[in-house]
């Protein structure tokens, strides 16, 4: 039923397909002394996409008791059985996908990150000595661009969080996780005392990267993340 292919995809989403996103982005990150004192900006944001990796990853299951006493879980909810998902998704890395471009005409999404791609490595390969030493370009891209956008894009499909049948006898519990993930793990997070967004970074890379990405999708633009800060 449409219920149950909300439930699937979703839990799909925020289990072993996002996860795969969160493992990528660790292959650009430097938060060397040199590198702090050189780019402050990139610097933190690989603190912070190192820290919040941590988080998802190592104590996201640490919540699962207070759930489970107020009622957002199952008492039977198995912490490690989200963990295993997890791990396949990773496992099963990202396959190969030469005809996304096909996919452009009849989404926005896909146009704009086909679209916007080569500039940023383009520009990403003038500038990886000075701002970038020791990260990949692509995971770069994937950890903040598409990770951004990834969440963005959840939420804005995701309207209600009660869409997700946690009554389902076969799939409520993925429903249950993930009316909660929705709720407190998707949007932006508020009261963040440091920068976050491509757009007004005053970083030279960050900043011409969202002019370009301007010219292909406002919206989209201005939802981009430079570290994984949810």
């Amino acid at each position: 039923t449409p219920d149950e292919a909300m439930t699937l995809v979703w839990y799909y989403t925020i289990s072993a397909n996002h996860v795969k996103i969160h493992a990528l982005s660790n292959w650009a990150i430097n938060m060397e002394p040199k590198q702090k004192e050189k780019n402050p900006f990139p610097a933190q944001n690989s603190l912070v996409t190192t820290i919040y990796n941590y988080f998802g990853y190592t104590t996201f299951a640490t919540f699962y008791p207070g759930w489970k006493k107020v009622g957002l879980l199952s008492k039977d909810w198995d912490s490690d059985a989200f963990i295993q998902t997890i791990d396949h998704g990773i496992e099963k890395s990202v396959f190969a996908h030469p005809l996304i471009r096909e996919v452009a005409q009849y989404s926005e999404f896909v146009d704009f990150h086909v679209k916007l791609r080569p500039i940023f490595m383009k520009e990403f390969a003038k500038v990886k000595g000075k701002y970038f030493p020791g990260c990949h370009g692509e995971a770069l891209f994937v950890g903040t661009i598409i990770h951004s956008l990834d969440h963005t894009r959840m939420d804005w499909n995701l309207e209600d969080p009660l869409w997700l049948d946690v009554t389902h006898p076969e799939y409520g519990k993925m429903a249950e996780l993930g009316r909660i993930v929705k709720v407190g793990f998707v949007g932006d997070l508020p009261g963040l005392v440091f920068h976050k967004r491509y757009k007004g970074s005053k970083h030279p890379f960050y900043e011409k990267i969202y002019a370009e990405a301007s010219k292909l999708n406002q919206k989209l633009a201005d939802c981009m993340d430079t570290c994984i800060v949810k």
